[in-house]
């Protein structure tokens, strides 16, 4: 055999040396290998890591909550005058509770019903909550944003009647604002109220209609759908009626004084004196009174014992005439 020159042999090698190497390096990495993922479940476990990567990707991402928080805009109230605010939604049904002043702005906590229009539950610079109307203000941001807020029990109070006539009031009627009948509605007063003298019955705040009537018929109040309440004066009807009348002389001689008693009080003052000292026989005589029940006196010009007396009813609405 011929031998192989060293020339010729390293020459194999060098050819031979890279296919070689790099068959026992890709044999040394062996086959590639299936990244493995490691999920955590909400409750800790790990799934099996012989699960399709598609199965554990599927059943093992929570779902992602994209709902977002809504922003409550701020909605204030700016009073356009001297507001009362109080313990329910209308000023005068309820008890007073604070006092905006115009030009203050309070923030708004939440809207009325629509049973109540335009009032809104706030809270005052003193830190205070309660009612208060809208109508005359100016408000900022959306309301209807604000929650509903359902209005309080209404309260009870007590409604007076005080009489400062010279009548006997004898008839006092209250019905709700939706009724349409007076008779079955009448509140015995018990003793007559005279002069000075009050009456009082106790009622649920609310709208109502009122009649107020003497023993003659005569209407002394009368209103319907009248707010009833805590505010003071919507629980009190003074009853002081005047009455325009006039007289005729019928006697043939002059009258130089008219004077007037309410016998059922006592009190007498001068109803009547002409500025030219005398009402001449057939003039008329224009007085005005409060109503009630008097008795006239009416002195004859030159002799002050000739006087004529004449009773007298005068009724709120009747032009009373008292012929002599």
């Amino acid at each position: 055999m011929k031998s192989v020159s060293n020339r010729s042999l390293r020459f194999f090698i060098f050819i031979l040396t890279p296919i070689l190497g790099g068959a026992c390096i890709a044999q040394a990495a062996g086959p590639a290998q299936t990244p493995q993922i490691v999920v955590v479940t909400a409750t800790g476990e790990t799934p099996r890591s012989d699960q399709p990567l598609e199965a554990q990707t599927t059943e093992q991402t929570p779902a992602l909550d994209l709902t977002s928080t809504p922003t409550v805009t701020s909605v204030t109230m700016t009073a356009g005058q001297d507001l009362s605010c109080v313990k329910g939604p209308h000023w005068v049904l309820y008890d007073w509770v604070a006092r905006i002043n115009e030009g203050e702005t309070v923030p708004l906590l939440a809207r009325s019903t629509a049973d109540w229009p335009d009032y809104y539950y706030v809270r005052t610079g003193d830190g205070k909550e309660c009612w208060a109307f809208s109508g005359s203000s100016s408000v900022s941001g959306d309301p209807s944003t604000l929650p509903e807020r359902e209005a309080p029990p209404l309260p009870t109070v007590t409604y007076v009647i005080e009489n400062r006539t010279y009548s006997w009031i004898t008839d006092f009627y209250i019905r709700g604002k939706d009724e349409t009948a007076w008779g079955a509605n009448r509140i015995g007063v018990g003793s007559v109220p005279e002069y000075g003298e009050t009456f009082s019955i106790t009622i649920t705040a609310g709208f109502y209609d009122v009649l107020i009537k003497d023993n003659h018929g005569g209407i002394h109040y009368q209103k319907e759908d009248i707010a009833i309440g805590s505010e003071p004066s919507s629980r009190l009807v003074v009853i002081n009626d005047r009455v325009d009348f006039y007289w005729d002389n019928t006697t043939g001689q002059s009258i130089c004084r008219i004077l007037a008693l309410a016998f059922e009080v006592g009190d007498e003052f001068e109803l009547h004196k002409p500025a030219d000292g005398n009402i001449a026989p057939g003039a008329r005589a224009q007085m005005n009174a409060l109503a009630g029940y008097y008795l006239f006196y009416f002195h004859k010009c030159g002799d002050d014992a000739n006087v004529l007396t004449v009773h007298g009813v005068l009724v709120p609405g009747f032009d009373g005439i008292a012929p002599v």
